[in-house]
């Protein structure tokens, strides 16, 4: 047993929620579970994290990874994404969790927040709390409204529970309206790391460092830059520094080794990016599983694993 992880394995280790059902990948079903167990069969597997799946598409995916069963596969953990109305989408992530259990388990629901208010924000906790006694939530904030309002709404729903939980924030789509601006994203991480709220992320996250993409013509944001920018917020840097790193388009400004993290002059440990993904950035939602880890390796940011 490894006593010391390498800095590189706490900053990726389960990074990597594999979204293959949903755009721009858009794969069937039984191509995004092979996809899925080749990711599981990989060296890198270590990365991959949950698989992430529509509620109205659970009975398919019961049927074809049913189908698709071999000896020695491992457990599969999901990630259910409410598509439907709350109840419905938890029934049907229920009925899912009974019959597939312990193949197949839902370990998080991820729940878009249409109406920020506590009323709505309970709704969607207690629709999901109510799938298996472990399953994680996840409320995904709404743009048009203030993030740090929801960030509070959420922190409070789950406090008044007693659960744990998190927030969700959609970083892309397929129009440049969709990309929130560094400031926004910088606002969301500062909100969650002062009330000490779990976080993840989703859409357009398809390479470690922001970059520009011609067809969209937009920057997209990067996985690193905010994994980096949470560490930073923890740490106690300035919302100055945060919307610098989130905004960085230089992958040579980003370091990662086997002990230390650092973004131009400023350093962490690598105690300090286990503790981001424990308890603050946990996960990313992505359409493919090869292109980021392959980006990953080609900057010399990949660890061994563990």
């Amino acid at each position: 047993m490894r006593l010391v992880l390498d800095a590189r394995t706490a900053a990726f280790a389960a990074l990597i929620d594999y979204a293959g059902l949903f755009p721009p990948a858009s794969l069937d079903m039984d191509d995004a579970v092979v996809a899925y167990r080749r990711a599981l069969a990989s060296p890198q597997s270590w990365v991959a994290g949950r698989f992430l799946c529509r509620a109205s598409q659970l009975t398919d995916l019961a049927a074809s990874a049913t189908a698709s069963l071999v000896a020695g596969d491992q457990p599969w953990e999901i990630g259910v994404i409410f598509d439907l109305p709350p109840g419905e989408s938890a029934a049907l992530a229920t009925d899912f969790h009974a019959e597939m259990d312990p193949v197949m388990t839902v370990a998080a629901a991820e729940a878009r927040l249409d109406e920020p208010t506590a009323v709505r924000v309970g709704a969607l906790l207690d629709a999901i709390l109510a799938i298996a006694p472990d399953v994680v939530p996840f409320v995904e904030v709404d743009r048009s409204a203030s993030l740090r309002d929801q960030v509070e709404l959420i922190t409070d729903g789950l406090e008044q529970r007693h659960r744990v939980g998190g927030a969700k924030i959609r970083c892309g789509g397929v129009s440049p309206d969709l990309v929130p601006t560094p400031g926004e994203v910088a606002e969301f991480i500062m909100a969650a790391t002062t009330r000490s709220l779990p976080f993840k992320a989703t859409a357009g996250l398809h390479q470690p460092i922001r970059h520009f993409d011609e067809e969209l013509g937009v920057e997209r944001h990067g996985f690193v830059n905010l994994l980096m920018a949470s560490t930073f917020a923890a740490s106690g840097m300035d919302r100055a520094v945060l919307e610098a790193v989130i905004a960085e388009v230089d992958p040579d400004a980003f370091a990662i080794s086997t002990a230390f993290a650092s973004w131009r002059d400023h350093e962490v440990p690598g105690s300090a990016l286990r503790r981001t993904r424990q308890s603050g950035f946990v996960s990313y939602g992505s359409c493919d599983f090869d292109e980021p880890v392959e980006a990953l390796r080609a900057l010399g940011f990949i660890g061994e694993g563990s």
